[in-house]
C-alpha cells in the first residue's frame, strides 16, 4: 500500500484524536492541525493526499475553511472528507454546493473511513498522474512545434532546389519551341522533366514521374536529374566518349533506361518511377523514344490528328522487368508532341470526375489553334481552377517545324 498522507483539520472541543490513531494503525502519515490556526499556508507545505476535518460542523470556521480549501489552485485539487456526528439531507445538499468530496457521519464503521480514504487518495494519485501527464504533453507540444517549424524550413528549401532544378526556359534549340507546366501537389514532388542538346544535331528529353509524392519522392527526383546531367567527363548515362571522331556517341533511349533500371532498383530505393526518355534529329525530325511506364505522349499532326506514342516499358526499378521496347518516328514540319505525367489525368473535368487521356485530347482538340503554337492552354486553365491536387503534374509542349 502507498503511504498517503492524512491532514487533520478538527475542533479545539472535539479533536479528533481517535481517528488519528486509527489511521496511523493503517499505516497512513497523520498530521493534525486545529481549525483555528491553519491557513493556506500550512496546507501548501503539508500538501497532503486527503484532509479529513469536522470543522463543517460549525459555523464560525464552515465558510472561511471552505474559502481556503476550495479557491487555491493546488489546494482544491486534494480531495476533502467531512466528519459529522449527524447527517440530514440539508446537510447533504450544503456539502454538495460547496463542492466536498466526501463525507462519513459517526457512528461509522472502521473499513469505511479507510475505504473512503483510500479512495479520495488514488484520485489524487491519479490527479496528478494526470497533471503531470498534461505538463509532458505540453512539453511534446512545443518540442513539435518547433519540429514542424524546422521541417518547414527544410521544405522550403526542398522546393527551392527543386524548382531552380526545373527549366524556366529551354535555350535556344534549333527548328523546336516548348511551352510546359509545372505543378507539385504538396510543397515538394516527384516529377522532373529536361530539354538539353546532345550535339549540334539532336536534342534529349526526359519526363520522369517518381511514385508518390513529397520528401522521399523529391530527394529521388533530384537524385535522377543529377543522374542524367550531360556531363561526359563524369561518365554520364546520356552520352559517351569514343575514341574517334567525333570522339563522342549519343546513348540510345533504350541503352539509358536500361541503364536506370539496373541502377535505381527497388529493394535499393523502396520507389519506382516511369521515365519518356527521347532523343529527336531536329534537323530531320527523326525521333527515338522509350516509354517505361510512362504515360502516353500524344503527337499532334498538322492536320488536326491525335496519335499516341505507345510502346511497351514497366517503370523503372522493379526486377521482374522485361525488355523495353523502343520505337522510331519521324515528326513533320508543324507537329506538335505533348508529354505529361499521370496528374494530369487525374484532374477533375466540369462534372467533378477525372478527366483521364479522352479528357486530356479532348481539351487539345478544342485548342487546336496552329497560327498561336500553344495546345495546352485549355489544360492549363482546367489546372488552374482545381482546388487541390491529388498528385504532381507536368506538361511539356514541343513544337517542331523546320522553318523555325
Amino acid at each position: 500500500m502507498n503511504t498517503y498522507k492524512i491532514l487533520i483539520l478538527d475542533l479545539e472541543d472535539n479533536p479528533l484524536t481517535h481517528v488519528k490513531e486509527l489511521l496511523r494503525k493503517h499505516g497512513y502519515e497523520v498530521v493534525q492541525k486545529l481549525a483555528g490556526h491553519i491557513c493556506e499556508e500550512t496546507i501548501l507545505k503539508e500538501m497532503p493526499h486527503v484532509i479529513l476535518t469536522n470543522c463543517f460542523c460549525d459555523e464560525k470556521y464552515k465558510l472561511e475553511l471552505c474559502d481556503i480549501l476550495k479557491d487555491n489552485y493546488y489546494i482544491k485539487k486534494i480531495p476533502v472528507i467531512v466528519v459529522f456526528k449527524e447527517l440530514d439531507i440539508e446537510d447533504k445538499k450544503k456539502l454538495i454546493s460547496m463542492d466536498i468530496d466526501d463525507y462519513i457521519s459517526f457512528p461509522f464503521e472502521e473499513i469505511d473511513l479507510i475505504f473512503k480514504i483510500q479512495n479520495q487518495a488514488k484520485l489524487m494519485d491519479l490527479q496528478k498522474q494526470l497533471t503531470m501527464s498534461q505538463k509532458a504533453l505540453e512539453e511534446n507540444l512545443q518540442i513539435i512545434k518547433k519540429q514542424k517549424r524546422e521541417l518547414e524550413r527544410d521544405l522550403n528549401l526542398a522546393a527551392k532546389i527543386q524548382e531552380a532544378l526545373i527549366p524556366k526556359s529551354f535555350g535556344d534549340i534549333p527548328n523546336c519551341s516548348f511551352n510546359c507546366t509545372f505543378q507539385p501537389s504538396g510543397r515538394v514532388g516527384g516529377d522532373i522533366f529536361d530539354v538539353f542538346m546532345l550535339d549540334d544535331d539532336n536534342v534529349g528529353i526526359y519526363m520522369l514521374d517518381v511514385m508518390g509524392h513529397g520528401v522521399a519522392s523529391s530527394m529521388l527526383a533530384v537524385i535522377l536529374s543529377e543522374t542524367l546531367i550531360l556531363d561526359v567527363d563524369r561518365g554520364s548515362p546520356l552520352k559517351r566518349k569514343t575514341n574517334g571522331p567525333p570522339y563522342y556517341e549519343i546513348i540510345t533511349p533504350l541503352e539509358v533506361v536500361n541503364y536506370l533500371n539496373e541502377r535505381f532498383v527497388f529493394g535499393r530505393y523502396s520507389h519506382y518511377f516511369t521515365i519518356f526518355y527521347m532523343v529527336l534529329n531536329v534537323r530531320t525530325g527523326m525521333m527515338k523514344y522509350v516509354r517505361a511506364g510512362h504515360p502516353t505522349p500524344l503527337l499532334v499532326k498538322g492536320t488536326g490528328e491525335i496519335l499516341e506514342l505507345d510502346a511497351y516499358g514497366t517503370p523503372v526499378g522493379f526486377e521482374f522487368s522485361e525488355e523495353y521496347e523502343e520505337k522510331t518516328i519521324y515528326l513533320d514540319s508543324g507537329d506538335h508532341l505533348i508529354i505529361y505525367t499521370d496528374g494530369l489525368m487525374e484532374i477533375k473535368d466540369k462534372k467533378g470526375g477525372p478527366i483521364e487521356l479522352d479528357g486530356i485530347i479532348d481539351c487539345i482538340q478544342k485548342d487546336i489553334d496552329f497560327a498561336s503554337g500553344h495546345l495546352i492552354m485549355g489544360l492549363n486553365r482546367l489546372i488552374r481552377e482545381q482546388t487541390s491536387l491529388k498528385d504532381d503534374l507536368s506538361i511539356i509542349e514541343m513544337r517542331w517545324a523546320r522553318d523555325i
